[in-house]
């Protein structure tokens, strides 16, 4: 076998086991792809469907509720569960719900209230010791079963100054609906790529 002949083998080979060498590290990049659009399209997917759940349980509140900051005194047990629920102190503001309904804090009968009497209710979250709950929280009042109870607590400024308002909730499905938006955008573009990734592994592209 002359020279120039056996230099165009070893050529051919050593192009041959760069383009395999290539192939392999182009697959792992879909591999790789895949699974960061795959994660990604999760967490949007389970943060719009959360939002909707949000926006539909705020859309029961809605012009009916108002807000009551409080500030951490103890926990108690929880009502259903084997966890606890903070109990904290707040004043009652000035609300005509107030005077439509006796206030249920979860802790006690109900009973009637008036602007400025300072109050202690139940918070919505749960945990095991002190440190799991929040020092200040707003509570979100609303009348159910007759009573003005609390129906959820979150961070300062969760529900606005008055409540809930239906400005609140289409926000907050305009939210989820971006949401879904995005995870869907990440799935298109996790196909678009693989797509375009998968083109360079073929032989002569």
């Amino acid at each position: 076998m002359s020279p120039d002949a056996q230099e165009l083998i070893d050529f051919d080979e050593q192009d041959e086991h760069d383009e395999r060498g290539t192939g392999a590290s182009r697959g792992w990049l879909i591999v790789l792809m895949v699974l960061v659009g795959a994660v990604l399209t999760l967490v949007l997917g389970v943060w719009s469907a959360l939002s909707f759940e949000k926006a539909s349980r705020l859309d029961d509140w809605a012009g009916q509720s108002m807000v009551v900051s409080g500030t951490y005194q103890t926990l108690t047990n929880d009502l259903v569960t084997k966890d606890y629920n903070g109990i904290y102190a707040g004043v009652m503001p000035k609300n005509d719900l107030v005077t439509k309904y006796p206030f249920d804090n979860q802790l006690n009968d109900p009973a009637k209230k008036a602007e400025g009497d300072q109050i202690t209710f139940r918070g919505t979250q749960t945990g095991m010791q002190d440190s799991d709950f929040p020092h200040d929280v707003d509570a979100l009042l609303a009348p159910q079963d007759g009573h003005l109870t609390v129906v959820e607590t979150g961070a300062p400024g969760s529900f606005g100054k008055d409540g809930v308002t239906d400005s609140m909730v289409t926000g907050q499905r305009l939210r989820a609906g971006a949401l879904a938006v995005a995870a869907l955008a990440c799935v298109g573009l996790t196909v678009w790529g693989v797509r375009r990734v998968h083109r360079g592994v073929r032989p002569g592209v």
